[in-house]
């Protein structure tokens, strides 16, 4: 986690958020003003395989702002006091990173937080009405993308989301399938494959971006979380994105086109795995449970491994057996020898009563 800092936390003058697309991934950032107040400076930086921002989303739990507030109220009192400013503030910014950690999505609603120190660098009092509104509208978000999800964006063969989404609008109208009409949507080259979350005091120059591929794309720059969540809801659309939830860890994941993947490419939590590879990997041991020879083999491998314990067997014997039982098995699986005659071998030791 990023240290933070007076420094690093204090925006010049504006912070915004931009977001673009291209066909794989989806970029986040937030921008505020350079020292000479022309070039915009990026403070944040966040990339995803398209489609993973959302689903982070919905799986959010909003309630933790209200186990947050107490503490935020007291940094924001303390401020207006002219009180503790530095640890007042660094306290806003952790609750910026915690809201940033939990999905890119909450990109407006990191720079409302930090939108603070802007208002008090002007000598106004500070307040929480915008981030609570951006909250209260968050809470509203998460029911109505989870129904528009299973709405629009698991559509089967033969319809793209966009015909979905837009048959769904001549029937119900625009106020729950609304039109995308953006005020300061830009084609710009912007940067890609960056991949990381700046420090505050830690901005890239100019001539480190040179080294990063960049990408020609439509690109939203805004405040507003309802334009930011509606121009990612377009760039969906217009991917023909489809959306299922990952048979590992119930989230939300994308995909392009009719695709038959089951699994995110999420890291699961305190592992190095994704949930693609232990879906491969359950998926691989179910199948050898599957495989009658392979049920025979451990049947029989747990009773001769208990016969150690009871020393009706030697270790050594019980290496050798394995070592033959594991050919056999193996022999059986590929067709090369019958099960009957497996399992006739594998029971040919059975103490007599």
């Amino acid at each position: 986690m990023m240290q933070a800092t007076s420094e690093q936390a204090v925006p010049r003058k504006k912070i915004w958020t931009a977001v673009y697309t291209d066909h794989e991934t989806e970029c986040f950032e937030i921008r505020t003003m350079g020292e000479n107040g022309e070039e915009p400076v990026t403070l944040y930086h966040k990339e995803y395989t398209i489609g993973t921002a959302i689903g982070d989303f919905l799986e959010t739990d909003l309630n933790i702002w209200d186990q947050m507030l107490p503490k935020i109220r007291e940094a924001v009192q303390s401020i207006n006091e002219g009180r503790y400013l530095k640890k007042s503030f660094n306290a806003i910014f952790y609750c910026t990173l915690y809201w940033l950690d939990q999905s890119a999505f909450f990109a407006p609603f990191a720079a409302s937080l930090q939108r603070l120190h802007i208002v008090h660098g002007v000598g106004d009092l500070i307040s929480l009405d915008e981030c609570r509104e951006h909250l209260a509208y968050y809470k509203d978000l998460q029911t109505y993308l989870r129904d528009l999800f299973e709405q629009v964006f698991t559509v089967g063969e033969g319809e793209s989301t966009a015909q979905r989404y837009f048959n769904l609008q001549k029937q119900f109208g625009e106020d729950s399938y609304p039109s995308f009409v953006f005020d300061s949507l830009k084609y710009l080259a912007v940067p890609k494959g960056i991949g990381g979350l700046y420090a505050y005091d830690e901005v890239l120059e100019e001539e480190e971006r040179r080294d990063f591929r960049t990408v020609v794309t439509e690109v939203l720059e805004t405040e507003d979380p309802e334009a930011f969540a509606e121009f990612l809801l377009y760039c969906y659309l217009r991917e023909d994105l489809h959306l299922r939830k990952c048979k590992y860890c119930s989230r939300w994941f994308a995909t392009l086109g009719h695709t038959k993947l089951e699994y995110c490419d999420r890291l699961i939590d305190n592992s190095s795995k994704t949930c693609r590879e232990m879906g491969s990997l359950r998926l691989y041991e179910q199948r050898k449970m599957e495989d009658p020879a392979v049920r025979e083999y451990k049947r029989s491998y747990k009773t001769h491994n208990a016969r150690i314990r009871y020393g009706l067997m030697s270790r050594e014997e019980f290496t050798a057996w394995s070592k033959e039982a594991r050919a056999k098995r193996d022999a059986c699986s590929e067709g090369k020898l019958p099960l009957d005659e497996v399992v006739t071998w594998l029971n040919s030791d059975k103490p007599k009563k």
